[in-house]
């Protein structure tokens, strides 16, 4: 479930707040300068390097493979970053010293050109689960095609696009960091909570039931999405984008546990005359509680920041893998949900 990510977002920068203590290393600053001036990455020596006292004058710094340089857009200057990084950490490791963090990220190898390999993979992995959503949900709509209760499936399909999209940006941001990669996971990641947040309440309040209604929310949740991008666009600031994650994160939560709360209170109400009961209470009352339960204790991984780099793993792709499992069984919760307000019908018409 994308949503947490919000948390994730809160803990990563309280750490860019306190700094990366590798960016502030002399011996990376002294490394990236020389690696800049060997490759001569402005064109010209503009930075000077004693040989006599720079410890890198003589480390010999490789040039970017071309499908690097010319696809993935790994100029000199990001290269030599990255090279140095790599020095660095290798350096700290051999005399057993403490690995940092650089520009607020783990010092990953290039694995296949991905920056972050088990992020993309377990993104990959994200993805699947909201697509295999997306084409359950097409398969449920009802005839006629006008009925006001295919505005539930539309709505969860709204949540499985918007799940979708933002995994696909999730995996193109660890695969290559930039600021448009970054910019572009952020927003999405913003979108999922609001679609979910759009979905649920519509939900809750029966809202699918009025058509002026639901439309009229539904245009004031797009809005409020327009309104946060040109905020974004205008100043950008973590700090708010991570504020307005929060707070609908928080909302989708809530809203998630009180449907579980009228899932139980209205099949408390039908006990007799409810199919397999027991089932019922377990798959509409008790999993969307769990669903809440597991991701949040999922991001204890970012709570308790690691990384690996003998197996170019930490917390954070950790998490990915942790909310794949999950993601599919929100849906599993959505269609059975449906099913469940469609027998409400038939019984009553």
């Amino acid at each position: 479930m994308k949503v947490v990510n919000v948390i994730y977002m809160v803990c990563f920068y309280i750490t860019l707040c306190l700094g990366s203590p590798g960016d502030n290393l002399d011996e990376f600053i002294d490394c990236t300068y020389a690696c800049e001036y060997q490759r001569k990455c402005y064109g010209s020596d503009i930075h000077y390097i004693d040989p006599e006292t720079n410890d890198f004058s003589d480390v010999h710094f490789f040039y970017t493979p071309r499908v690097y340089s010319d696809f993935l857009l790994w100029d000199c200057i990001a290269d030599c970053d990255y090279q140095c990084q790599q020095i660095i950490t290798r350096m700290r490791i051999h005399e057993d010293e403490e690995i940092y963090q650089f520009h607020g990220k783990w010092p990953f190898i290039r694995l296949f050109g991905t920056q972050e390999f088990f992020s993309v993979i377990f993104s990959i992995g994200n993805f699947i689960p909201h697509y295999q959503g997306y084409q359950r949900l097409k398969a449920k709509f009802i005839s006629p095609k006008t009925s006001l209760y295919n505005n539930i499936l539309i709505n969860y399909t709204y949540v499985a696009i918007a799940g979708m999209a933002a995994w696909t940006a999730s995996s193109i941001f660890h695969f290559r960091d930039l600021i448009v990669t970054e910019k572009l996971d952020y927003f999405f990641a913003g979108l999922t909570v609001l679609s979910a947040f759009h979905a649920l309440f519509a939900r809750i309040t029966r809202l699918y039931l009025y058509k002026t209604l639901s439309l009229i929310f539904t245009g004031c949740v797009v809005f409020i999405f327009i309104i946060h991008l040109l905020r974004l666009y205008i100043d950008w600031s973590y700090t708010y984008n991570m504020r307005f994650n929060v707070f609908f994160g928080i909302l989708q939560y809530g809203l998630l546990v009180f449907l579980a709360y009228q899932n139980y209170q209205s099949l408390k109400r039908q006990r007799d005359t409810v199919y397999n009961y027991r089932t019922r209470m377990i798959k509409l009352c008790v999993v969307p509680v769990v669903l809440v339960l597991v991701t949040a204790m999922a991001m204890s991984l970012e709570l308790f920041d690691f990384f690996s780099y003998n197996f170019q793993i930490d917390a954070h792709a950790l998490w990915h893998a942790a909310t794949i499992i999950p993601s599919h069984y929100l849906y599993e919760f959505l269609i059975e949900d449906f099913d469940y307000i469609m027998e409400n019908k038939q019984s009553r018409d």
